[in-house]
């Protein structure tokens, strides 16, 4: 099974010590809260895991991998490690009823050309850059 990708750069430059610091301080603030968050990283990352090592992805699997990238992001947020140009790029899938993964690929359904011309117009509308990929497929 062939997925296809659709890559955006936002652009924004990140500063991964930075990042790591403020969730650090974030969970001596908050400890107990930010345990529940990563235990919440776990689970999605296991749940995850377990779908993509099943041997035939099903209608069921995609709209599990779907909730799983939303339930992501959704922790990523609460770990402050989320930016607005990154909240851009979601509501646009969203809007298409698109799956979204900020690093990696969603799933989800046949898309035609011309809706995916449509997210790559309005992306690039906001200075992002867009790029296609397709992963899997026949081996040789």
């Amino acid at each position: 099974m062939t997925l296809k990708m659709l890559i955006t750069n936002t652009k924004v430059g990140r500063n991964t010590k930075a990042l790591v610091a403020g969730v650090s301080e974030r969970t001596l603030r908050h400890p107990d809260a930010m345990s529940l968050v990563f235990n919440g990283v776990d689970s999605i990352s296991k749940e995850l895991s377990t779908i993509i090592q099943s041997p035939a992805p099903d209608d069921l699997s995609i709209t599990e991998k779907e909730e799983l990238m939303e339930m992501n992001q959704g922790v990523l947020q609460c770990m402050g490690v989320s930016h607005a140009s990154i909240e851009t790029v979601l509501r646009t899938m969203l809007k298409y009823k698109l799956a979204y993964k900020l690093t990696g690929a969603g799933g989800g359904g046949l898309l035609s050309e011309t809706v995916v011309n449509k997210v790559i117009a309005e992306l690039e509308s906001c200075s992002f850059r867009c790029l296609t990929a397709a992963i899997g497929g026949k081996a040789v």
